[in-house]
């Protein structure tokens, strides 16, 4: 079963551009925007210079520690679901995990509605993976026990972000973010500690209450079980 994810947001590629435009001639001072994209929409404009931005700090990760607060902040105003892991890995690559983690979950506690959008964006990408060393063993679901415990590691901080997306929730009163932060959530109690479990059946029965507009939530939530 395949599962439909939400589209990018309209209209996020206004402020990203800005952010861009400003950190382009710090990492790439002498990179302009190509002749033929002249004329292009906005929004293809500001892939190309991602893409430009992303590998010069992906070659320079002192400037990248140094700019890290800068990038973080475009990263979590970018305007596409997987574009913008070409900012994320750099940051994770030069400052690590955690710093990237603690940031998000920043952005997911305090941010704007459009900030904690981009942080639950950010977030799957400033995730170790989980490595398998055969087709076999991924087949049986057996990671090796270094990526395990690479993952495991950061325990501390998944919670801290479940718990942080949880209030996010619950604050927010508009439709389209709501959807956005819902699929940041999990329906299983179990998910969360004693004290958040007032709250998350709170959550549990709002989405519940309305499964076409969090049907793609409740899609993956039957794809797991």
């Amino acid at each position: 079963m395949s599962l439909e994810m939400l589209p990018d947001r309209a209209g996020r590629e206004v402020d990203f551009e800005r952010m861009l435009d400003e950190l382009l001639p710090i990492f790439c001072p002498d990179w302009e925007l190509p002749p033929i994209m002249e004329g292009e929409p906005q929004y293809h404009c500001n892939e190309v210079k991602r893409y430009q931005l992303g590998e010069a700090a992906a070659q320079d990760p002192a400037a990248t520690r140094q700019h890290a607060s800068l990038l973080t902040h475009a990263a979590v105003h970018d305007q596409c679901r997987s574009g913008i892991r070409q900012l994320i890995q750099p940051l994770v690559t030069a400052c690590g995990y955690r710093q990237i983690q603690a940031a998000i979950i920043d952005y997911m506690r305090t941010g704007s509605d459009a900030e904690k959008v981009g942080a639950g964006m950010a977030w799957y990408f400033a995730r170790p993976g989980l490595q398998y060393a055969s087709m076999a063993d991924l087949r049986r679901g057996m990671p090796t026990e270094e990526s395990k415990a690479a993952l495991e590691a950061l325990a501390d901080l998944r919670d801290d972000y479940r718990s942080a997306c949880l209030s996010a929730f619950l604050a927010c009163e508009d439709p389209e973010t709501l959807q956005d932060l819902s699929l940041e959530l999990s329906l299983d109690p179990a998910d969360y500690p004693a004290d958040l479990r007032t709250s998350h059946e709170k959550a549990r029965l709002i989405i519940l209450a309305d499964p076409e507009r969090y049907r793609r939530l409740l899609e993956r939530c039957t794809h797991m079980s």
